[in-house]
């Protein structure tokens, strides 16, 4: 990886893997890419990592990315559910690596946290106290644009008119040129882009 000595955000590609979500390679997700989206439509300079990438430089490159994370001017972290079976490939991030991140980050750096994974650990207790940290419930694309715009933390929900600019913005993002399986000009990768449709699967109540 090549490193930048200007200050810029991280988005961290923990990988989703819903039924109407599929963001694990070759896919790749919808949420990252609107988080993405956001950052090309501020103008902000940003570096997109996949969480297996994450992974492969704490081995090989630990300095490096202990850089990158002292001077990022933020964070953000998409982080899915891992469900029963085996991986072929990439597996999303866990709550054991998701903590080593927070505690790796200085002091004050906004870091935002947001996916499926992060709703449901938070409904299971976990309340990291950190100061500048928000655990995302709603979009967490509108919530950071709403970080942007007004420099502080609170659920947001994305306009139709959002959803279509940062989906739009997202689809030629760094998420998607920076991604590992896109391949090359003389050479096409796996990647497949996964399309939202609806706000995740319907579930019905019963009694």
């Amino acid at each position: 990886m090549v490193e930048s000595s200007e200050p810029r955000w991280l988005v961290l590609d923990g990988y989703e893997d819903e039924p109407a979500a599929f963001g694990v390679p070759p896919y790749v997700g919808f949420h990252v890419r609107y988080v993405c989206g956001v950052m090309e439509s501020a103008g902000l300079n940003y570096e997109y990592m996949t969480v297996d990438r994450y992974r492969q430089a704490l081995k090989t490159e630990p300095e490096s990315i202990a850089r990158r994370l002292n001077t990022c001017l933020g964070v953000v972290c998409i982080a899915g559910a891992v469900v029963p079976g085996k991986y072929l490939r990439g597996t999303p991030i866990s709550l054991k690596e998701t903590q080593a991140l927070i505690r790796s980050l200085p002091q004050g750096t906004p870091a935002l946290l947001g996916g499926w994974a992060i709703r449901g650990w938070k409904q299971q207790g976990w309340t990291p106290l950190r100061p500048n940290l928000f655990l995302a419930l709603q979009d967490t694309d509108a919530t950071l644009h709403h970080f942007l715009e007004r420099g502080e933390w609170k659920h947001q929900r994305r306009t139709p008119e959002q959803w279509t600019k940062w989906a739009q913005a997202g689809a030629a993002s760094k998420a998607v040129t920076d991604h590992p399986d896109l391949g090359t000009e003389h050479r096409a990768g796996p990647l497949t882009y996964e399309v939202e449709v609806y706000q995740g699967c319907v579930r019905y109540k019963r009694g």
